[in-house]
């Protein structure tokens, strides 16, 4: 079990074994940016939402506990811990139960209104998109050719990466466009930007096929693969190039692949070739968040 689940579950036995959803998410949003630990490693990432700051990682994962037995939930009723969840919620390391006890004495006895009148004001660009209280007006991007890659970043990370930079419509420009994370499988995603106002839209004649994508061990080899790309696929779909380069024109746009490191993406080449139908200037986002990435994976497009 990740230490983060487990955390959600020492929460849980913090607070005499049942909590609400909200609670559940701002504490675990506190635990993030108000402890020595920040939840420890490969914890949540949070998104602006309809009551601040969310995480759809973190219900996607309450939805597994309850599956697994260890807490049960209901339709608009609290969580509530299991006796198994019990034992697992203390199996928590020591620091992450320290600094979930700190948060919980701070915040514990707040719910519902109150803990958002006490989260809002200090994380006031969390509420752009609250139906509470909107303490900050939503981003809007300027007119560019936007890149950004999913490596490394869990889908809130991402969208979060979307909406403090503007963004309002995500191109997805893999071939294949699936996953095993959470979250940036195509429907999935596609759901989970129309939640936030984003529109999607897959453009697969863009991607490179997988039987290109074998033994790119160096930067080398993906170059040589790059411009073969710009030599055929973009070429042959010019046309498709031309319906992209329209859509980044009239809306703040993102090209959307897997790997962070735009070089090591055929991103960068198409947002090249837009840049000579359009003029616009290239704009490749990256999370603060994002570090000690793997220089390449090719399983995923």
């Amino acid at each position: 079990m990740l230490h983060r689940q487990r955390t959600l579950l020492y929460f849980l036995h913090l607070a005499g074994g049942a909590a609400s959803r909200l609670q559940i998410t701002k504490w675990a949003f506190l635990l993030k940016n108000e402890s020595a630990s920040s939840g420890g490693d490969a914890f949540y990432e949070f998104v602006p939402y309809k009551l601040g700051p969310f995480s759809f990682c973190l219900y996607q994962e309450v939805a597994a506990l309850t599956e697994q037995g260890l807490i049960t939930s209901e339709l608009d009723m609290p969580l509530k811990l299991t006796e198994q969840g019990e034992r697992e919620a203390l199996c928590l390391a020591p620091d992450l139960r320290s600094d979930a006890w700190r948060i919980h004495k701070r915040y514990g006895a707040l719910s519902g209104n109150a803990l958002m009148d006490s989260v809002y004001p200090r994380y006031k660009r969390y509420t752009c998109l609250s139906n509470y209280k909107k303490l900050s007006e939503r981003p809007t991007g300027d007119i560019a050719i936007y890149t950004i890659g999913y490596e490394g970043l869990s889908v809130d990370g991402f969208l979060d990466v979307l909406v403090q930079n503007g963004i309002r419509q995500l191109i997805d420009v893999r071939n294949n466009p699936i996953a095993r994370k959470y979250g940036f499988h195509k429907s999935t995603l596609n759901r989970l930007c129309r939640d936030l106002d984003i529109d999607y839209i897959h453009v697969p004649e863009l991607g490179i096929p997988s039987e290109f994508r074998q033994n790119l061990d160096t930067q080398a080899d993906r170059d040589r693969l790059f411009d073969l790309y710009e030599r055929t696929i973009l070429v042959q779909n010019h046309e498709k190039v031309k319906e992209v380069a329209h859509l980044l024109s009239h809306k703040a746009s993102a090209l959307m692949c897997m790997e962070a490191q735009p070089c090591q993406c055929h991103r960068s080449r198409l947002a090249i070739a837009i840049k000579k139908l359009t003029d616009l200037p290239i704009n490749h986002l990256q999370s603060p968040c994002t570090t000690a990435l793997p220089l390449f994976n090719a399983s995923v497009y």
